[in-house]
Order: C-alpha cells, then sequence, then structure tokens
C-alpha cells in the first residue's frame, strides 16, 4: 500500500513503491502529469520545478504532456516509429558502443563515460549530435535541479545555471524536445548502467560466462521516480486520493522487485509508454557484446 502524508498548508503526497499499485495509480483517468501546485508548500514547490522545462515559445518537453493532450500522442506514435528501427540506429552509435565496451570491459576512460553516453543517445535523435563536457554538465544541472532542496534550488536558479543549462542542451539537441529530455533527464540511467555494467564484469568470470540478456537485466535501471498529480479526490483499488495529491511513482523500486520484466522499467504497454523501450535494452545488450569481443581479444 502507498505511503501518504497529508499536512495541512505543507504538504499533500502519496509515494507509491508496489509494482501492479503504480500501474494502477498511473493508469487512473483522474491521474495527470500537468502539476497545480495547490496543495501545499512542497506541493507548490514542486510543480515550480517542472514547470521550467517549457522552451520560450511555449512548448512543453515531452515527458511532461497531460495524457490528453493530442500533441503528446502524435508525438509519441512518431517517436516510436523512428526508435522501432533499432538495428540501423545502433550501427549509426557504433563508435560510441564500441567506447562503452572498452570501458565496461576495464579498459580506460580517455573522457567521461557520460559524455559517451550523452553523444551515443543524442545521435539517435540528430545524427550529427556532439556532445562535451560542458552539454554533460549542463544535464547534471539540471537532473540536480528537479532533485535539490530550497536553497541549493535557488541557487541552481539565481546564478544563471538552470537557465544556462536549458539552453545548452536544447541548442544541442536542434531544438528537437525529445531529445533535449532524453539527453538530459533519462541518460542518467543508462550511465548507471553502464557503471554496473562495468562492476559486474569485472567481477570474476562474468564477462565470459553472461549473455547479453541477462547482463541487461542485472544492469538496467529505471528513472527513480515519476511525478503525477491527482487531479481529483478517488479511490484507486483501495488507496485513497484526495484532490490535488501529488504522486511520486517509485518506478525504480518496482522495476526492481520485478527486474526480469524490463517493460515495467518504460511503462511499456500503458498510455506513457517510453517508446524507446526495445531500443534501450538492445543497445545495453550491443555494450555487453562489444565488452565480451575486447575481452576474447585480449585472451
Amino acid at each position: 500500500m502507498a505511503l501518504v502524508i497529508s499536512i495541512p498548508g505543507l504538504v499533500r503526497l502519496a509515494i507509491v513503491r508496489d509494482p501492479d499499485e503504480l500501474l494502477r495509480v498511473n493508469d487512473a483517468g483522474t491521474v495527470t502529469r500537468p502539476l497545480s501546485g495547490r496543495g501545499g508548500l512542497f506541493n507548490r514547490s514542486v510543480a515550480a520545478k517542472l514547470a521550467a522545462f517549457r522552451t520560450a515559445d511555449g512548448d512543453i518537453w515531452p515527458a511532461f504532456r497531460d495524457r490528453h493532450d493530442p500533441l503528446r500522442a502524435a508525438h509519441q506514435t512518431k517517436l516510436e516509429t523512428t526508435l522501432s528501427n533499432v538495428e540501423a540506429l545502433l550501427e549509426r552509435i557504433a563508435p560510441e558502443i564500441a567506447e562503452l565496451g572498452d570501458y565496461v570491459g576495464g579498459g580506460h576512460a580517455h573522457r567521461n563515460m557520460g559524455v559517451v553516453v550523452q553523444q551515443a543517445v543524442g545521435r539517435l535523435f540528430c545524427a550529427n549530435y556532439v556532445a562535451s563536457e560542458e552539454s554533460y554538465e549542463a544535464a547534471r544541472t539540471l537532473q540536480a535541479w528537479l532533485s535539490a532542496w530550497p536553497l541549493r534550488a535557488c541557487w541552481i536558479k539565481c546564478s544563471g545555471a538552470l537557465k544556462a543549462s536549458l539552453d545548452r542542451i536544447e541548442t544541442a539537441s536542434q531544438r528537437d524536445m525529445a531529445c533535449a529530455h532524453a539527453t538530459a533527464l533519462a541518460l542518467e540511467n543508462l550511465v548507471k548502467s553502464t557503471e554496473l555494467m562495468r562492476e559486474l564484469a569485472l567481477h570474476g568470470d562474468n564477462l565470459a560466462k553472461i549473455e547479453p540478456p541477462e547482463a541487461v537485466i542485472r544492469t538496467l535501471r529505471a528513472p527513480a521516480r515519476v511525478v503525477r498529480e491527482a487531479r481529483d479526490g478517488d479511490f484507486i483499488g483501495l488507496l485513497r486520493l484526495r484532490s490535488r495529491t501529488l504522486i511520486l511513482l517509485a518506478l525504480e523500486d518496482a522495476h526492481q522487485r520485478h527486474a526480469r520484466n524490463l517493460g515495467l522499467a518504460f511503462f511499456a504497454g500503458a498510455w506513457n509508454q517510453c517508446p524507446a523501450h526495445g531500443l534501450v535494452p538492445a543497445l545495453l545488450g550491443k555494450v555487453w557484446e562489444a565488452a565480451k569481443i575486447r575481452a576474447e581479444r585480449r585472451a
């Protein structure tokens, strides 16, 4: 059962970790992406942070569009079609896969692996995407903005770091908002998976024994949390949510309970299914294959 916290004037919050309950809540018609900021000071603070992901012309980053937004559905379908061309896309980023595979297999990193991951992800959308230490730092700043406590969030905004990071990410992404989201917020899960793959590969003879599908199952990581809001008061199963309750879907916790079901990490089959639900596991599998090839050549 979800943990519900309600302190008048401060917070109205539900934290959902159980996989089945999480999927029910995500699918409920009264649960939305846009945040009103009502329900308490904490709710208002979170809503203000997400409001930053809106471009100067009013466009919204794809992951923050409402389920009833017709542009969201059309954009998601188009992107799903593009990213389903898995083999061609993986061939496009073969140099990055080779570099990541060398690192996973124990090679010395000549640059930050976060930069390599960001470039690989960016080139899935824009073939000429170029990542740098500065673009990866911008991504890290935006991730910090979302999780920062009030004083640090205030510094990130007032120092100009927030706007500068948004500008850098959007420019590098050539104003493709799906690319911007992937190379700023989503890529950190791939960075974590890469580091976990390296740990797995360097332990005993795992690299020789474990095949790519199993390596992916062991190392794939989902977003730590996904934010929603209950527009109206309602019961979702046994869970009672008051109107304007902020909902934190602890997706990584739920995924770890059913790690062999990779689809859960991507909301596969749901209205907000990640368009890269097939591409990301395939990418990680190719990285493990590259690491195995490196090890065989050195043997």
